[in-house]
């Protein structure tokens, strides 16, 4: 069982050695000419809370309450080792905007002008041993066209999880709907198109024990019904719009190993787990393809552009030390972006980031609550991401 982190820092240390980044070759796009094909939403950079961020963005061995749900369904079933009680809640509010990324997409499109920013926001009950949650993230970039000007993006992704702890809380199993919008502007909407599909998760903690996994499948989702604006799709601003948008199918896999002077994996009760603690994960993933797909910012160009033609595979892995018990965590990670783009190879990112915790409170009977927030950084060649986090220490 001690040799887990060995094997994990393993795992993710073949995903981001896979070929270092050369010079980017992408396939020379060529004009768009007809609406059958799929636009390929896959996004290989770390989003989520600055937590998930600053570890590298692992998230599957490791999640628990809101900010975890978007990672593993499970999550939302999976209580602090302080919450003893017969119910408790969680919330998470997180921000993230690109800073210097001329290639946000790893597409191998420089933009000097691109911006990206995304939001997330959750909350999660608990009951006994149930738990839901629904979280809401959104990402809006801004896109070159063809003229010279620019089209605005907007993804939209809500996800409602219900899960079960049991088995004196070494197994949890969740399930999640999710349902995705995108929306794109050129200074009037254009077209909107929304999709829906399934998760499940699951996370193995045995109990008393330093060792947590966590595994994850997600089905494809695909939007067929575009909502056009008072424009032809043929030519809609000077665009020919997509029939189709797509998020391909996901399994991945994760591990984490706690070192503390208290087994990571039980209810310790007190208001806080305030100790000195180091936490190393790993995440494995297995990305599907989408057979006639196509790169979002070519689209914005009014070119094609192939994407997600193979499978991709990408690998995280991070740390977080609770340097000083109760107020300060440090964190770093890297990994592996998978290229979805043809003849465009992955990228490997370093992530860090820094937590504080401050002004704790009391709130219903005795519960007391102490507020944290935290700044993340994500960085790799041809891109930078930057991130403010607000919400509960645990």
């Amino acid at each position: 069982m001690r040799v887990v982190p060995v094997i994990a820092l393993a795992i993710a240390a073949a995903g981001a050695g896979v070929g270092a980044p050369g010079v980017v070759a992408a396939d020379t796009p060529v004009p768009i000419t007809h609406r059958d094909w799929t636009l390929d939403l896959y996004r290989g950079a770390a989003l989520g809370s600055v937590r998930i961020v600053g570890m590298g963005g692992v998230q599957l061995a490791i999640a628990e309450g809101s900010a975890g749900t978007l990672g593993n369904p499970a999550s939302p079933a999976v209580r602090k080792a302080t919450s003893t009680g017969w119910w408790d809640w969680d919330f998470h509010l997180d921000a993230m905007e690109a800073v210097y990324a001329s290639d946000f997409d790893n597409n191998g499109l420089v933009d000097d002008g691109r911006t990206s920013r995304t939001g997330t926001a959750g909350l999660a009950g608990m009951y006994y041993g149930w738990g839901t949650a629904l979280v809401v993230s959104t990402q809006r970039e801004r896109l070159a066209d063809a003229m010279g000007g620019e089209l605005s993006a907007i993804a939209t992704v809500g996800k409602f999880a219900v899960a079960n702890t049991f088995g004196d809380e070494t197994w949890t199993v969740g399930a999640a709907v999710r349902v995705g919008t995108l929306s794109l502007t050129q200074l009037q909407p254009l077209f909107s198109i929304t999709g829906t599909g399934l998760e499940a998760g699951a996370l193995y903690r045995p109990h008393r024990d330093d060792l947590r996994v966590g595994a994850t499948v997600a089905l494809p989702v695909t939007g067929r019904t575009v909502d056009v604006a008072a424009c032809d799709p043929l030519d809609c601003e000077g665009h020919i719009l997509p029939a189709r948008v797509a998020v391909p199918w996901e399994l991945a896999a994760g591990v984490a190993w706690r070192f503390g002077p208290t087994r990571w994996n039980q209810f310790v009760g007190g208001k806080f787990r305030d100790e000195r603690s180091l936490l190393v994960a790993a995440d494995l993933r297995v990305i599907g393809t989408v057979g006639d797909g196509m790169g979002l910012e070519a689209f914005g160009r009014d070119q094609w552009q192939r994407s997600g033609r193979h499978v991709s595979i990408g690998a995280n892995l991070g740390a977080e030390w609770e340097a000083l018990p109760g107020r300060l965590r440090l964190r770093g990670g890297t990994y592996w972006e998978p290229g979805r783009i043809s003849q465009v190879s992955g990228r490997p990112h370093l992530t860090a980031g820094v937590e504080v915790g401050f002004f704790t409170f009391r709130f219903w009977w005795n519960k007391k609550y102490r507020l944290r927030i935290g700044i993340t950084g994500d960085f790799a060649p041809r891109f930078g991401n930057a991130g403010l986090s607000f919400g509960f220490w645990g």
